[in-house]
C-alpha cells in the first residue's frame, strides 16, 4: 500500500477538483538517479540548488587524492537521501506556496486513491483519539505491580 498525500491549490479546492495533486510518499528512482536535476525538473529550485552544490562539493572531494570513496559516499547519500525524501521536499515546496495538505490516502495504486478520496464527502475527518488511563486509580487486582512489587524489565514475572 502506498501512502497519496492530498494537496488542494491555494484559494480552495475547484468544483472538479482539477487542480487537486495527489503526490506518492514513496521512493523515486528518477531522484536517485539525477537528485539536482529532478528537484529543479519539480521546481524545487532552493532545493535543487542546494543538491546540486553539494553534488558538485561530492564530486571535487572524490578527485583529490586519497579521498575518491569519500566523495562516492557522498554521492551516494546525497543521492539516496534525494530518492528518499525527494516528494517530501516537493510537497514542503508546495506548502510554502500555499498549497494546503488536505488528507492522507492509503491505497494500492493512484486510480483506488482517487476513488476513496472523491468518495467520502467533503471535510469528512475522523479524529483518532487515544484512550486515557488514570494509572493512579487502579485497583490491586489490576495492578502487578501493587501485587509482587515493582518489576524488572519487559515482562512481568510475578516473582517467578
Amino acid at each position: 500500500m502506498i501512502s497519496y498525500i492530498v494537496l488542494t491549490p491555494p484559494g480552495g479546492a475547484e468544483p472538479d477538483h482539477r487542480s487537486t495533486r495527489f503526490i506518492a510518499d514513496r521512493m523515486v528512482w528518477t531522484a536517485f538517479v539525477f537528485p539536482g536535476l529532478w528537484l529543479l525538473f519539480n521546481r524545487c529550485w532552493l532545493w535543487g540548488i542546494a543538491v546540486l552544490t553539494a553534488q558538485f562539493a561530492a564530486g571535487w572531494l572524490a578527485d583529490r587524492p586519497g579521498l575518491f570513496f569519500a566523495g562516492m559516499a557522498a554521492q551516494l547519500s546525497i543521492a539516496l537521501l534525494t530518492g528518499l525524501e525527494g516528494r517530501q521536499m516537493l510537497v514542503r515546496t508546495l506548502m510554502r506556496r500555499g498549497w494546503v495538505l488536505d488528507t492522507v490516502v492509503i491505497a494500492p495504486d493512484l486510480a483506488s486513491a482517487e476513488q476513496i478520496y472523491f468518495a467520502g464527502p467533503a471535510g469528512d475527518v475522523r479524529q483518532m483519539t487515544t484512550p486515557k488511563t488514570d494509572w493512579t486509580k487502579l485497583s490491586a487486582e489490576a495492578s502487578p505491580a501493587a501485587q509482587y512489587g515493582p518489576s524488572f524489565g519487559l515482562f512481568d514475572t510475578g516473582r517467578r
